[in-house]
């Protein structure tokens, strides 16, 4: 199969990886700006959005990144190409790297850069979240439609910055994260660390906002990413960090995958 995706702009392919629980509308904020110079492809990954699961074996990276490998082939893109991903995109574009299929990769708080068991207030995070928005729905509803429920709501797992998102985009956001039957299994198949940064020779970005809660400082193992990876800080950005600073995060990609 194909990954379902939304396409803009001309040039050298640049392919775009959301978080869990989102879709490819999370990249909605630099899509313009990078399909200036780039024929931008941001892909639903499977289980999210309009892309069926995997069928058949577990929803791990390895799974993952094969399956996009066909999706590209597919679309008659036969070359490494340089890839970009946020949180589980950003794990899946690690593997991606290790395995041949990419140019370049940028990883926006990518998970797997953990020690072995992961951050262990991630699972209670999530969970916490998703059975609020599944038990009142229309509570949600009103308060990400007010400025102040978007800034409390988004702060822990999004945007720092939850004033700069669209009242629509807030609601979608939450009820494609609450409701995805996908997410668990997801969740649980890419509990494990990256180990494979020996096998990455292509250029490697890896940014983290100063205000992500989800990945803060504490849980981070830099010697997980590849040894010549290059680290940007974002500062006044979350664990999402697209709404938060477009224009700074549509630089730093285009900066790692010039």
């Amino acid at each position: 199969m194909i990954w379902h995706h939304i396409e803009k702009g001309h040039g050298r392919p640049l392919i775009l990886l959301h978080g869990i629980g989102m879709n490819s509308e999370a990249w909605a904020p630099v899509m313009d700006r990078l399909a200036i110079q780039r024929r931008v492809i941001a892909f639903d990954i499977p289980g999210f959005g309009k892309t069926p699961g995997i069928e058949g074996r577990e929803p791990d990276s390895a799974a993952m990144v094969e399956s996009l490998g066909q999706s590209l082939r597919k679309m008659g893109i036969d070359e490494p190409v340089d890839m970009v991903g946020n949180s589980l995109g950003g794990r899946i574009i690690l593997d991606a790297a290790a395995d041949g299929l990419a140019r370049s990769i940028v990883g926006i708080s990518p998970a797997g850069l953990w020690r072995e068991t992961g951050p262990g207030h991630i699972e209670p995070m999530f969970g916490a979240m998703r059975k609020v928005y599944q038990a009142m729905p229309a509570v949600a509803d009103r308060l990400l439609k007010t400025t102040v429920g978007r800034t409390v709501i988004m702060a822990g797992a999004v945007s720092a910055r939850g004033w700069k998102m669209p009242a629509h985009e807030a609601i979608r956001s939450a009820r494609m994260f609450a409701d995805s039957h996908h997410f668990e299994p997801i969740f649980e198949a890419f509990r494990p660390p990256f180990t494979r940064a020996g096998d990455i020779s292509v250029p490697c970005t890896i940014a983290f906002g100063d205000l992500d809660m989800v990945f803060p400082v504490g849980t981070r193992d830099k010697t997980r990413a590849p040894a010549h990876t290059r680290w940007v800080r974002l500062p006044g950005c979350g664990h999402v960090p697209m709404w938060d600073h477009p224009e700074l995060v549509s630089h730093v990609i285009m900066q790692g995958t010039h």
